[in-house]
């Protein structure tokens, strides 16, 4: 691992001999970002060597979908802005093998995970190194995602309450179904049709059948079959479909 009090990420270079280093094919480049002196600075710095090929130095994200239609792009370094999580969907829609990764200085949390939960596969910050910045790249590359120790402990809390929100929701459908339609529920999944269910709980086959209506309107589904998919995935009853 490398951990630069900025960024931690995979080494991408671990276990691999330096010979294999350049054999391996150059990974084509794009550098959007509207300051001309940043984006060509950089440009020449990732330039040396054989590693990375510098295909597009753009001002904006637009330009830089431009250059998709163009040519192959591996990986797109896109300074983070406004519209960035747009960009980030249309690049995975048009190219989908191409990654971007955000440069940004100090940006909303909220803004940067918007981003990364669209499909971007890193964000690093300005005043990181450049052999950082290399390093990343290499990283990405592999299939890793990179970013900032603080933005990786705030994406693993926004999992943690997306997981916590699910869970609750899931709870709520289950506490909004009475026992009594669980237990029809339980019945349908051993393939008991509404007269059999009727006659194993001693209810009319209009009860039956209301009671089915109201769970399908309850899970918001539209056949008997997703309501015990829906139920069995949920682990509120088990599958006892006849095979």
């Amino acid at each position: 691992m490398i951990d630069t009090g900025e960024c931690t990420i995979a080494n991408p270079f671990s276990g691999r001999d330096t010979a294999s280093r350049g054999e391996r094919e150059a990974l084509r480049l794009v550098i959007a970002d509207r300051h001309q002196l940043f984006r060509d600075c950089l440009a020449a710095f990732l330039a040396e060597g054989q590693r990375f090929e510098v295909v597009g130095k753009v001002s904006n994200g637009r330009e830089a979908l431009d250059r998709l239609g163009e040519t192959r792009v591996d990986i797109l370094l896109v300074a983070l802005e406004d519209g960035s999580c747009g960009l980030v969907r249309e690049v995975e829609a048009r190219s989908p093998s191409s990654k971007v990764v955000l440069l940004g200085r100090d940006d909303s949390e909220e803004r940067v995970l918007d981003c990364l939960q669209a499909g971007a596969c890193g964000y690093l910050v300005r005043d990181q190194s450049l052999a950082d910045l290399r390093s990343a790249i290499e990283a990405v590359s592999q299939g890793d995602t990179v970013c900032t120790p603080r933005i990786a402990h705030s994406l693993c809390a926004r999992l943690a309450r997306l997981g916590r929100e699910r869970r609750r929701r899931a709870r709520l459908d289950y506490l909004t179904l009475t026992p009594r339609e669980l237990e029809i529920l339980s019945l349908i999944s051993e393939s008991l049709s509404n007269q059999e269910i009727a006659r194993r709980l001693f209810l009319s086959v209009h009860t039956v059948k209301n009671h089915v209506h109201k769970t399908l309107e309850t899970l918001g589904v539209n056949s008997r079959w997703a309501a015990v998919r829906h139920a069995v995935e949920r682990g509120w009853i088990q599958d006892r479909r006849r095979r």
